[in-house]
């Protein structure tokens, strides 16, 4: 069925009904596709049968926290440890973990010293500490500058959360300190994390938010920045002098809070001069630069797998048929289809929802016409 006609045969919700145990089939495939979209998404470019540790540090990857190995790590973060897809299967299965969504240049810990006598059951040459990878307060389960779980059972405020490319925590949209754009952006970098690297205000204009909020519900624009040639004061500190190949805006944000970036091009517009790039270096942000850093693009890269699994899922299933049989399969196919889209054609005519007993009843229908065809058909004299 195209999606232009499932459309026309699913029937709309009756706003007068407040019955949240009905569901039309087309929100019932939406919640399934966005299930099957999520999944994909996090999970569909990891390998669920062979530890991610001999690959080294990747770039991204799934990973879990588990608290059964190490119970500590609910008091401190650093104590914590974390294992890729495969070990959480294979190694951690029925323990309490803590899903991390991703991680970036992160290497599987399963069986290293973390663990203390616990091994690994895929791997077992692993060194006993892995010195690059970092550790925040999400290996405790806990999420955002309230410091909560997640989900938060003790949350009466339903509330979506939000990742910092930078520092990889996740935040309640309401703890951001400023407001999330409407329309649809593709990364963000919170107040914490624009505080440590102010370099990223010079780079405001390309952000999403504009004119800026004060924290006293001022409004503020992009101002320019003293002359380059002049030293500016940051605390203690005295910034050196503009490179005159320095491409980095003058203009400077006067604002440090929570940034909403577009898809496209801002990490483009970072500058690439040697003073830049050591820049990057030292405050641990180089990967900015790197264009397959971005969550979309790992995301991209899942689902593209887990479509390419389901294809090939299916070619095999056709080899397996005789041409007999996959006409009748086709034939069988395009009579539910064409029959499904009449019997739901009603519902949507009529405004009415589409229960599980209207579904069952299809196919209970289905099946009895089917019965019929098989009783109807004529035995030979030879085969009785």
């Amino acid at each position: 069925m195209s999606e232009e006609n499932a459309n026309d045969s699913n029937p709309e919700i009756d706003e007068d009904n407040d019955d949240p145990s009905i569901l039309t089939l087309n929100d019932v495939l939406e919640i399934e596709n966005e299930l099957i979209e999520n999944t994909a998404a996090v999970l569909g470019a990891a390998n669920d049968k062979t530890c991610s540790y001999a690959e080294g540090y990747l770039k991204r990857q799934a990973l879990y926290s588990c608290l059964t190995c190490i119970p500590g790590a609910k008091e401190d973060p650093e104590k914590g440890a974390g294992v890729c897809l495969a070990c959480s299967y294979h190694c951690h299965e029925g323990h309490d973990l803590v899903e991390l969504y991703t991680k970036r240049n992160f290497r599987c810990d399963c069986g290293n010293s973390k663990f203390s006598n616990a091994q690994c059951n895929l791997l077992n040459e692993k060194t006993d500490k892995n010195d690059l990878n970092t550790y925040n307060q999400n290996f405790s389960g806990l999420y955002c500058v309230c410091h909560r779980p997640f989900p938060d059972m003790e949350d009466p405020v339903p509330d979506e959360m939000i990742q910092c490319i930078i520092c990889e925590d996740w935040y309640h949209t309401r703890h951001l300190g400023t407001e999330v754009p409407a329309n649809n952006f593709a990364e963000m970098i919170c107040e914490a994390c624009i505080t440590k690297h102010e370099f990223l205000l010079h780079y405001d204009s390309f952000s999403m938010l504009k004119p800026l909020r004060t924290t006293e519900d001022s409004t503020v624009d992009v101002t320019t920045a003293p002359n380059p040639n002049d030293s500016e004061e940051k605390g203690n500190n005295v910034e050196a002098e503009t490179p005159a190949d320095c491409k980095k805006p003058k203009e400077k944000s006067l604002k440090i809070c929570a940034k909403f970036w577009p898809e496209v091009g801002w990490r483009k517009e970072l500058c690439t001069c040697d003073d830049c790039l050591k820049m990057y270096e030292n405050q641990d942000v180089a990967f900015l630069l790197d264009h397959e850093d971005p969550v979309h693009l790992y995301e991209e890269k899942g689902k593209a797998k887990i479509q390419e699994i389901v294809e090939d899922h299916d070619k095999q299933i056709m080899k397996s048929m005789n041409r007999v049989q996959l006409v009748d399969c086709i034939a069988g196919y395009n009579d539910l289809k064409e029959r499904l889209g009449e019997y739901l054609k009603k519902f949507a005519e009529n405004k009415k929802v589409v229960r599980e007993e209207d579904i069952k009843e299809f196919f209970e229908e289905m099946h009895a016409r089917k019965r019929q065809r098989v009783d109807d058909v004529e035995v030979p004299n030879f085969c009785r």
